[in-house]
C-alpha cells in the first residue's frame, strides 16, 4: 500500500504539559483509521498536527513523503480535508454558502465560483443527505445538522484524505451509521483515505485499523479484531471491561 501521511516522533506540548510523546504512526492510501483513546490521550492534538493546523514542537509530518512544513497550504487544502469536533459558524450563511466554501482552494485568487463548483457542493450535500437544508440559515439549525454541514464542506474539497474529530459528535444512531457507512463507500468508490478520533467503540468496526493513544503515545494499533481486547481496553480507558467476539464484529460491556 502506498503510505499518503507519516508522523515521525512526534512531541507536542500546552504550556509547559508534555501532551504527545513520540509518537511515530503512517498512514496509507485508501484506508480507514481509527483514533481511540480516553479524554486527555491526545488525540485531538494529533489530527491537528496531522492536517497542518498544529505544528509539533519537535518530530515531523510527512504527506506523500514531503515534509509538510514545505507543503503550500492551498496545495495542502486540495489534498486534505478537516472536519472539526465542533464546527463554528460565527455569520448566518446559508447552508449551501458554507458548504460552497469548501470549494475554496480550487478558485483563483480573483475568480468567483463556477457551475462546476456549485454542482460538487450541491452533490456533496446530497451525498450526505441535507440537500433540503441548503437554504437554511447554519445558525439555525442543529448541532447535529451542524455536522453534516460541516462534512458536506470538506466533501466539497474533493480530497484525498480526510482528517475528521469525533464525527459522530451530536449525531444520533442512525446517521452516525449512516456517516460511517458514506465514509467506507467514499474508499471503494473515490480512493478516500480516511483518519478520525473516537470514542465510539461501536463505530470502530467500520475502520480497517485502530490506533490506541495512552498518555501521549501509541499504546497498540492493529485491526479491531486484534487490539480490542479486555486487557488493553482496561489499560487505555482504566475501566474494567468484558469483551465479546462475533461475526467479526466486537462488543464491549463495562464491568459493574
Amino acid at each position: 500500500m502506498e503510505r499518503i501521511l507519516k508522523a515521525e516522533k512526534i512531541r507536542f506540548s500546552y504550556n509547559g504539559v508534555e501532551v504527545l510523546k513520540e509518537i511515530d504512526v503512517s498512514f496509507f492510501k485508501k484506508e480507514t483509521v481509527g483514533i481511540l483513546g480516553a479524554n486527555g490521550a491526545g488525540k485531538s492534538t494529533l489530527l491537528k498536527i496531522l492536517c497542518g493546523i498544529l505544528e509539533p514542537s519537535k518530530g515531523s509530518v510527512f504527506f506523500y513523503e514531503k515534509d509538510l512544513k514545505k507543503t503550500e497550504k492551498k496545495e495542502l487544502a486540495r489534498k486534505v480535508a478537516y472536519v472539526p469536533q465542533h464546527p463554528f459558524f460565527a455569520f448566518p450563511f446559508s447552508v449551501k454558502e458554507v458548504v460552497l466554501m469548501g470549494r475554496a482552494p480550487h478558485i483563483g485568487r480573483f475568480e468567483f465560483e463556477r457551475e462546476k463548483d456549485w454542482e460538487i457542493a450541491l452533490n456533496a450535500m446530497e451525498t450526505v443527505g441535507i440537500a433540503h437544508l441548503k437554504n437554511r440559515l447554519v445558525t439555525e439549525i442543529s448541532g447535529g445538522e451542524r455536522q453534516l454541514v460541516s462534512l458536506a464542506r470538506a466533501l466539497a474539497q474533493e480530497p484525498e484524505l480526510m482528517i475528521l474529530d469525533e464525527p459522530a459528535t451530536f449525531l444520533d444512531v442512525k446517521h452516525r451509521t449512516e456517516t460511517m457507512k458514506l465514509l467506507n463507500t467514499l474508499k471503494e468508490e473515490k480512493g478516500l483515505s480516511v483518519i478520525a478520533a473516537t470514542h465510539d467503540i461501536f463505530s470502530t468496526l467500520y475502520f480497517d485499523r485502530l490506533v490506541l493513544l495512552k498518555d501521549g503515545r501509541v499504546f497498540a494499533e492493529g485491526k479491531g479484531e486484534d487490539v480490542l481486547n479486555e486487557e488493553t481496553l482496561s489499560v487505555v480507558y482504566g475501566i474494567e471491561v468484558i469483551v465479546k467476539k462475533e461475526g467479526g464484529r466486537v462488543f464491549v460491556f463495562p464491568v459493574n
